[in-house]
This record gives structure tokens, sequence and C-alpha cells, in this order.
């Protein structure tokens, strides 16, 4: 999605039925997708960010900052609805962030809309993980274009983050799958190694179970588990385990985005960078660390990876 993060930095956490004055506050274009995007072009990737976007005045300013920094989203779907927005309030002391959410029924990017687009133009394609019939249908109709066009065969990742266990049936179908500590732990497992082991479990069973086209064959799939400060743990489509540990900052400075950063940092060193996986994860990790300590994404392009 892309929405409207409306920010508040405040010393402490504020307490309830207080009037406070923030030490600063600002707006900037958010949403996991979207964030993506603006990562994956500070890193000097070429990307298009495809979502349901609001023609209302309010949303001109996200739509001029995509503009400016070069992501595409030409062919994105247009609404008149009021654009999805989030207040958050980050507190200097403890570098933590808290997140409140409006959505009063936005619209979301439908098959319809997808099949829209020419798939030739693309060599990945990320998914949030959202309604799951709607995006069941787009994998499907990439997978259906890999078959035909074994040249120009598309890569296709995916973001588990809300708690619904239906999920993971988009993750039977990609190539990459990126498993949230918070479905991970809704999913009970009570650390990274015990969710990348459980979501390949469960990427098996549910493969067994569904009947396919003759011709059909599943991919390889990489899973991988960002375990906040700790680690992320990932397991390769061929069985290795990594477990690779957080990288050390000295102060979190904004931790807004980090998780969509790590994500986009781990893209980019996969597909750009053509890098094993777990030397994907701890790239991505210590972009993610180099993110924390700078306020948003525009001093991501400065990032170099440090070898240990």
């Amino acid at each position: 999605m892309c929405v409207l993060d409306i920010i508040h930095v405040c010393a402490e956490y504020p307490q309830e039925d207080t009037d406070r004055r923030c030490q600063n506050g600002y707006w900037q274009r958010g949403g996991n997708a979207s964030n993506n995007s603006t990562v994956l072009r500070k890193l000097g990737a070429p990307c298009e960010f495809l979502g349901m976007i609001s023609t209302s005045p309010a949303f001109q300013f996200l739509y001029e900052d995509c503009r400016q920094r070069g992501i595409h989203i030409e062919q994105c779907p247009t609404t008149d609805m009021d654009p999805p927005f989030s207040s958050i309030i980050l507190v200097k002391s403890k570098g933590t962030r808290t997140i409140v959410h409006s959505n009063p029924g936005f619209p979301i990017l439908t098959y319809e809309d997808f099949r829209k687009i020419d798939l030739s133009s693309y060599s990945w394609i990320h998914f949030e993980g959202r309604n799951v019939e709607e995006t069941r249908q787009m994998i499907e109709w990439i997978r259906k274009h890999n078959q035909e066009m074994k040249d120009n065969e598309i890569k296709i990742s995916v973001e588990l983050e809300k708690l619904n266990r239906d999920l993971f049936d988009l993750a039977s179908r990609a190539d990459v799958v990126f498993v949230s500590k918070d479905i991970a732990e809704h999913m009970g497992w009570k650390t990274a190694k015990e969710a990348v082991y459980g979501a390949k479990e469960i990427v098996h069973d549910m493969r067994k179970k569904e009947k396919s086209e003759d011709n059909f064959k599943w991919p390889t799939t990489d899973i991988i588990c960002p375990w906040g400060s700790v680690c992320t743990d990932c397991l390769s489509s061929s069985g290795e385990y990594n477990s690779v540990p957080a990288f050390h900052v000295n102060e979190v400075v904004d931790s807004l985005g980090a998780g969509d950063t790590f994500l986009a940092a781990c893209i980019y060193a996969l597909h750009f960078l053509k890098k094993p996986l777990s030397q994907a994860v701890r790239y991505a990790n210590q972009a993610a660390a180099f993110k924390i300590q700078r306020r948003g994404y525009d001093e991501i392009d400065q990032f170099q990876i440090k070898e240990i």
C-alpha cells in the first residue's frame, strides 16, 4: 500500500489524556510496498509501485514524492476516496515506534487491475500478503507466464506480516518468502529458527494437498524470518539453514521502516548483486541497521556493507 505517515518525535511516550508538545513532527510517504520501492530506488534499482492510489488532494504529496524519486506509478488504478494514513509516535529515549493505522475501507488492487500490466517488462515482482484470493490469482498468472516464457522468468517474493494463517497459501507459490516475527509468534513459533522450519512444513503440506496440472512445477522457495534486534534466520530451497546476527547500532534515530528497508535490501542483494541467500540476509541486516541510525530513507544510497 501507499499511505501518508504523520510522525511525532517525542522524548518519551505521552501519558493518556494529556496535552503535550512533541520535539519534532513531519509527514512522509509510507506503506510497506511503498517503502520497499523507495529503498530499492535509493540502492539504485529501477522499480515500480502498483497499488490503488487516491486522486484526492490529500494524495498529491505522495504522488509527487514517487515522481521525484523515480518510482513508476503510472499504471496504478485510482479512486476518489481519501488515502489511508498512519499516526506514528517515535520515542527517542527508547528508539521505539508506535503506529495507529486509519484505513476506512480503501479499495485494494484486484486481479483484473493486475492483468493490465505487461509482464515481459519485469524480472522480480514482490507482493504484500493481504487479500489472499486476489493475490493468488496474480501469482498464478505470473507462473503461467513463466512456463510460457522460459527465457524471461519472473521471480516472485511475498511478505507475510498480517496475522492470518491463510497467507501461507501465497507462500507456497513464491520463490522467496519473508515471514515477520509477528505472524511467526501468532503461529506459535518462539524463535526465528522455528519460524523458517515451521513455514517450510506448512508450504510442503499445502503443496501436497493441492492438485496441479501435469506440467506445473512448484517453485523452489527460500524462507527468511527477521527476529528484531536478535537475528535473521533463513532456510534455502535446498535445505541450507543459516542464522545471521543483527548488526549492532549505538543509537536508534528512526526505527520506522526498518523492516521495509531489510526486505528491499534483501531483494536487491539477491537479484541485482546475485548474492547467495545468507550473504543477502547479512547485507539486508546491515542496510536496516544503517537506516535506523538516520531519519527517513534519503541517505540509504550512501550505504556500504561492512566486511566482518
